[in-house]
């Protein structure tokens, strides 16, 4: 299967992988930036540039109808935009937390609703990057948990809805990646202060470990690719071994066997 797709987030990391990765496959590729932030290599690649806030239903409005213009038709979506968010829950702003919810949940429903009129009518594709957080909660993470968690449970329900008009959706589960999440994710505004400066302080070391662990960001892109092309794909991709096990290991292993482990890697200070 190849076509015209239109592809989120495409500054930097797994979004601009994709777009570069789908193109050179034969794709004609919208690919959406929030300012000028990979622009040259995208339009190096092939890629049709288009301006997009997701957080404005305008925007993704504006992208499927500047795209429909251009090729006459849309046959798949890639929703990648998204923000991270660190810090244990009373050290985040409520403006922060809503904003994590704004571009990572509503921002991926302002695009699916303005592509998926078009993706009927060419009985196509919509892939949602979800995320490893999107099955397994941890500290310091609970509002991209909670974006990643609502994402999932939406896109489940979409499928059920959209899947008799010929529609697939498809939720790309990735795990730490080296797309520059990690450093490029906010922090909330009270982070260090008490009574969860020694929590956060072993979460930061953590991440240290996280990120020797990242899998390239080829990785993700490519599954992205194999579920637009493959003719009867999954509802959940998880990428990379690790993440799939860790997965696994949280839908299979009783609740509490599973916290324990969890929380004995971890190692987070006692009370």
């Amino acid at each position: 299967m190849s076509g015209v797709v239109l592809v989120t987030g495409c500054s930097r990391g797994i979004g601009r992988a994709t777009a570069i990765e789908l193109a050179a496959a034969g794709w004609r590729v919208g690919a959406t930036l929030r300012d000028e932030s990979g622009r040259d290599a995208l339009e190096k690649a092939g890629c049709s540039v288009l301006r997009c806030d997701v957080t404005k239903p305008d925007d993704s409005e504006a992208a499927v109808h500047n795209l429909l213009q251009e090729y006459g038709r849309l046959d798949a979506f890639v929703a990648n935009a998204g923000v991270g968010l660190f810090g244990c829950f009373e050290n985040l702003g409520d403006d922060q937390i809503r904003h994590v919810l704004e571009v990572n949940f509503f921002g991926v429903l302002n695009g699916v609703r303005a592509a998926l009129p078009a993706l009927r009518s060419s009985r196509g594709r919509l892939i949602l990057v979800s995320s490893v957080a999107g099955k397994r909660a941890a500290p310091g993470s609970s509002a991209y948990n909670a974006s990643k968690f609502a994402l999932e449970g939406w896109a489940e329900a979409l499928a059920y809805e959209v899947e008799p008009m010929g529609v697939n959706v498809v939720l790309i589960q990735p795990g730490p990646t080296e797309s520059g999440f990690l450093d490029t994710r906010s922090q909330g505004v009270r982070v260090g202060s008490e009574p969860y400066g020694a929590i956060s302080a072993r979460l930061k070391a953590l991440s240290v470990g996280l990120q020797r662990s990242q899998v390239p960001v080829a990785t993700v892109s490519s599954a992205i690719v194999n579920a637009l092309e493959s003719p009867n794909p999954k509802l959940r991709v998880a990428t990379g071994t690790k993440t799939q096990l860790e997965i696994l290991a949280a839908q299979l292993l009783p609740t509490s066997l599973f916290r324990g482990l969890a929380k004995l890697k971890l190692k987070l200070p006692s009370n």
